[in-house]
């Protein structure tokens, strides 16, 4: 406890703000954060990449190894990041029982000198970088060819400025300004395009082949196409016309038109023959007296033109049939199909047209 308190007072006074010490309730340091540059003097712009170095002390420290992690690296490849990994374990190896952070951070610093130079590709051309190569490092330690910059950030205010001309007059108002952002992590960077303009293109996106389209891609665009024409043969291609017309819709027929087609859907077979699925109706009691003005205790009994119009009512509603076949590729083929069903009144409905009208009765008192 003691030889951590004492060390981290001494990074807390010698790397000062670039030390961020995290402390549990009782006081105890839990984490120490700090990230590591290059070596380069007093040029400060000359530091192309960075890494963030993590320990977090264990109960017995410097006894036992504290846990190490590395994050946020900048301008490093997977290589290098494993070399530095394990150089800190290495390092933690040799160091079991004293202080290690100071020398945890001084072996980081010297291969990242060793390696202050961008890796890996820029994510606009997908090329590396060679000797030479004119790149620009941006605030967030994102390495980009300028001239690949340069090209991006032109295409995005000509982008901008073609869907803010779509744009009404009221709410181009509105439209916040344009800002040059990162690539890569989308965070707003302040550079000027003009100089960017003037710097030569990488070196290997000079020296690579013209595109060609090739045997093999034409192959696929072909396989492709018939791909495509098979799902719009097998209904597969989604239609946005007609699926606006797929709605609920009460239509009324004369007696004498005839029913639907059917079809292979099994909710069309149900609904075609709803009497056959409806509950039986309860027969009424002997006993029940009617009002004056033929009504009935819960209301007017149908008359013969209302319960011909209901006979006469069919509701259509139109389904999707949505089938997925494997063919023998092992490509799925989605096919859809358009139905109709159609629903008549129940049967007491139709009943009520011929049931005679209860016979009038005395109350009793």
């Amino acid at each position: 406890m003691d030889a951590l308190t004492d060390e981290v007072e001494s990074l807390e006074a010698i790397l000062m703000d670039d030390v961020q010490i995290t402390r549990n309730e009782s006081g105890y340091p839990e984490l120490i954060e700090t990230t590591v540059f290059p070596t380069v003097g007093e040029e400060v712009d000359s530091q192309y990449v960075c890494i963030t170095l993590q320990v977090l002390p264990v109960p017995g420290y410097p006894d036992v190894k504290p846990n190490i992690k590395l994050k946020n690296p900048r301008g490093l490849d997977d290589h290098i990041i494993n070399c530095i990994e394990a150089a800190v374990r290495q390092k933690l190896d040799e160091c079991l029982g004293s202080p290690v952070v100071f020398d945890l951070i001084d072996i980081i610093r010297e291969h990242l000198t060793e390696s202050n130079l961008p890796t890996g590709q820029c994510v606009i051309c997908l090329y590396g970088f060679q000797e030479g190569d004119e790149f620009t490092k941006t605030v967030c330690y994102h390495y980009l060819h300028s001239h690949c910059l340069a090209c991006h950030l032109k295409a995005s205010k000509k982008n901008y400025d073609e869907e803010l001309a779509k744009m009404p007059g009221w709410k181009q108002k509105e439209a916040k300004p344009y800002r040059a952002l990162c690539p890569v992590c989308r965070e707003p960077i302040d550079v000027d395009v003009d100089p960017l303009s003037k710097c030569r293109p990488p070196t290997e996106l000079s020296n690579a082949p013209r595109f060609q389209l090739t045997d093999e891609l034409k192959s696929l665009q072909a396989q492709m196409n018939r791909l495509y024409l098979h799902q719009k043969s097998r209904g597969g291609i989604i239609d946005l016309d007609a699926e606006e017309g797929g709605v609920i819709s009460i239509e009324t027929e004369t007696p004498n038109s005839e029913s639907p087609k059917r079809t292979n859907n099994i909710a069309q077979d149900v609904a075609e023959n709803p009497v056959a699925a409806a509950p039986p109706v309860q027969k009424q009691s002997s006993h029940q007296h009617v009002d004056r003005g033929n009504n009935s205790r819960h209301g007017a009994r149908p008359t013969q033109a209302s319960v011909k119009a209901l006979k006469s009512t069919t509701i259509r509603i139109r389904i999707v049939t949505i089938v997925v076949d494997i063919a023998t590729t092992g490509e799925a083929i989605i096919t859809i199909t358009m139905g109709t069903i159609a629903a008549r009144p129940a049967r007491h409905l139709r009943r009520a047209e011929t049931r005679p009208p209860t016979a009038m009765r005395p109350r009793r008192t």
